[in-house]
């Protein structure tokens, strides 16, 4: 077994061996014991293949000896390595066996011919092959739900695609590389589509919201035709109520690019593939509700680009933080008289503004532990999407008096962020594949030929990823990527193309390419307040210099809290 730091929030743990069903068993194995044994401020275990990733918050890990956090997952981590972990009872789901109808080829499977020519073989002979095998999942995560599976027969496996494309079909199945699978929602990928299935395999409201699991059996049975999708099922825009309950509330006017309601985040769920989401700029989130007296992770609205317009028929107050809105006050409390319009629309500085309520925030229901949008996956926060002109907005109860409006103090934003011509500056932890996809080069080299690129934010970046678009990395072969690892916000992956993509906070739980580093976890918000055609450059550094950076800002945070507490 090996241990690798992903930046200077998570570790990946590689077991070695041949890629077989005995090695998906000590995999598995492997997560409940960590599970059993948790170390308080660990998020996330994810078994994959021949992996584990390990997910923690810096400033929720105990440090008795004053050393970074870093160190002491890392030690927690090596007395299970070692085999001198606690005995503790397992919980292992049971495996079942689940058939999956598919109808290959045509407007479903549009690169069944491109994987019949890399076999050698004729489009009927490989539906044969995929359909005949016997799977196991290996993994749920890129989406939730999205299943991994081992034991794709050895003809059928086809690189990905040089680009991945920006919108693949849900239930689509698809190969990549030595993999297969189904996408469970549409969403981009790079795999080469063969088929597809009607048969829903998340349900966000389930409290076990994957149909699979690491572990099961899967049968794919060709089919001629798809079933409609029953009643129910049909995929749009999710419950979530357009009406208020009864109570406090504001209308949108206008919706603005991309709004939608955000929290901090969810926590235990990315092994059903269901990333932490929440707000892409979390620390601008937490000191908008902090203005107006709220905790840190209640509900706020997460605005992109360009805001929206919402009227208020009640009165309330609201804080502004994140991206500054043309002829606003940022940063502290704003009283709206009823009938009032807040209009946001106007963002001058920044990529994304956050609008925090007084009295609790955004009143939405709670979906596996988190009241946040996961635009990708049509669930949580206002109906599960972004916010469209009429929706009304549940506001919770106000608070008289929480903290004095007026007045010429302000909040600012932990994160500053850049103006529109600002280069923006992001500290990169060299990645798992650095050593291969550099390995003609010295150390120095290596970093040299990193900063000295600039890239420009693609217009075609989401929450799930940030797309870098500028001088392409020169993939070698073997650092392409192999089977697929567990992955985090801020991991840069590099597909064939050679252009960086940044995953963000909605962004997979189990990815396949290459990966070049980590962002710091403190350097996301800039990317997130950076807007499409801002250059990007990346600085080198270490886990020690990235933690310690995030960690003095947490501090900085809660002695904002703890300071706000004593206004009077």
């Amino acid at each position: 077994m090996s241990l690798h730091a992903m930046g200077d929030t998570a570790y990946l743990i590689t077991l070695a061996g041949a890629l077989d069903a005995a090695m998906l068993a000590r995999v598995r194995g492997l997560a409940a014991d960590l599970a059993a044994d948790r170390l308080e401020g660990v998020t996330e275990i994810v078994p994959a293949y021949s992996s584990v990733g390990v997910s923690y918050e810096p400033e929720r890990v105990p440090t008795p000896r004053g050393e970074l956090p870093w160190r002491v997952v890392a030690e927690w981590l090596e007395r299970h390595l070692a085999g001198d972990g606690p005995t503790a009872a397992r919980k292992v789901r049971a495996a079942r066996t689940h058939i999956v109808p598919v109808c290959y080829g045509g407007e479903y499977g549009p690169d069944l011919e491109h994987v019949a020519k890399v076999a050698k073989i004729s489009a009927d002979e490989a539906v044969k092959l995929h359909a005949g095998a016997n799977y196991l999942v290996a993994a749920i995560g890129f989406t939730p739900g999205f299943p991994y599976l081992f034991g794709l027969p050895e003809p059928l496996a086809t690189p990905r695609r040089a680009t991945p494309r920006l919108r693949v079909p849900a239930g689509s199945v698809g190969i990549g590389g030595g993999q297969t699978g189904i996408y469970p929602r549409a969403t981009p990928g790079g795999w080469h589509l063969i088929g597809r299935t009607a048969l829903e395999l998340f349900t966000p409201g389930s409290v076990s919201p994957s149909r699979l699991a690491a572990g099961d059996a899967v049968k794919f049975k060709a089919v001629d035709k798809l079933p409609a999708p029953p009643a129910g099922l049909v995929k749009g825009r999710g419950p979530g109520g357009r009406e208020p309950g009864l109570g406090r509330y504001c209308e949108v006017v206008t919706p603005g690019a991309l709004t939608t309601v955000q929290d901090l985040g969810r926590r235990g769920f990315a092994a059903a593939g269901v990333a932490a989401g929440g707000a892409l700029d979390p620390w601008a989130a937490a000191v908008a509700n902090l203005a107006v007296g709220n905790p840190p992770g209640a509900a706020v609205l997460e605005c992109t680009y360009v805001g929206p317009v919402l009227r208020f028929p009640q009165s309330a107050t609201v804080a502004l933080v994140g991206a500054e809105v043309e002829g606003l006050p940022a940063g502290r409390p704003l009283r709206l008289e009823a009938g009032a319009i807040l209009d946001c629309a106007r963002l001058a500085r920044g990529g994304r503004l956050y609008v925090a309520f007084a009295g609790g925030g955004v009143s939405v229901p709670r979906v596996l532990g988190g009241a946040g949008t996961v635009v990708g996956a049509g669930f949580g926060g206002q109906g599960g999407g972004a916010l469209v002109a009429g929706d009304r907005i549940s506001l919770g109860t106000e608070q008289a008096g929480a903290l004095p409006v007026g007045g010429g103090w302000r909040l600012a934003a932990p994160v500053p962020p850049p103006g529109r011509r600002a280069v923006v500056e992001v500290r990169l932890i060299p990645g798992l594949d650095w050593a291969r996809i550099f390995r003609r080069q010295s150390a120095a080299g290596a970093v040299r030929a990193v900063e000295a690129r600039r890239f420009q934010l693609s217009a075609k970046s989401d929450r799930m990823g940030l797309r870098l678009q500028g001088e392409a990395f020169t993939l070698l072969s073997g650092a392409d990527g192999e089977v697929s690892r567990p992955v985090v916000p801020g991991t840069v992956q590099l597909p064939p193309d050679g252009q960086p993509i940044v995953l963000m906070a909605e962004g997979q739980t189990i990815g396949g390419y290459a990966q070049l580093g980590q962002v710091a976890s403190i350097d996301l918000p800039l990317l997130a307040q950076a807007r499409p055609g801002a250059q990007i450059i990346f600085r080198v550094t270490d886990v020690s210099a990235a933690q310690q950076a995030r960690l003095k800002v947490a501090a900085d945070l809660e002695r904002l809290r703890v300071g706000l507490g004593l206004l009077p």
